[in-house]
């Protein structure tokens, strides 16, 4: 074997050293690019999870405050329509005595 040889054989051993050593440190940093990427898409999920549950407990509370206004409407509708079935019936009975009144004056005059 010549020194050429040694020499050819030499440099081809160090540019597949270089090649090999650039494809790790490549793989080195894609895999670390995924990781970081995969820790930065767990923490915007973790943030994106307590806003949802913020929102879900604000949501129920409007919920619980909306139902209790409307048994409360219901409870002053019901008072109202009572008031009002009481008025309809003292109207009527005015009516009635109003009629009487009416005849009685007609017999009197």
């Amino acid at each position: 074997m010549s020194t050429t040889d040694t020499v050819t054989a030499t440099d081809q051993i160090a540019q597949t050293g270089m090649i090999t050593g650039t494809l790790l440190l490549i793989a080195l940093v894609a895999i670390v690019a995924f990781v970081a990427l995969g820790v930065y898409r767990a923490r915007y999920a973790a943030a994106r999870e307590t806003q949802y549950r913020h929102l879900a407990e604000q949501a129920g509370t409007a919920q619980e405050q909306i139902a209790e206004s409307s048994r409360a409407t219901a409870t002053e509708l019901a008072g109202l329509r009572s008031d009002l079935q009481n008025t309809h019936s003292e109207l009527a009975q005015v009516r009635q005595r109003l009629t009487e009144l009416e005849r009685l004056l007609s017999q009197v005059g």
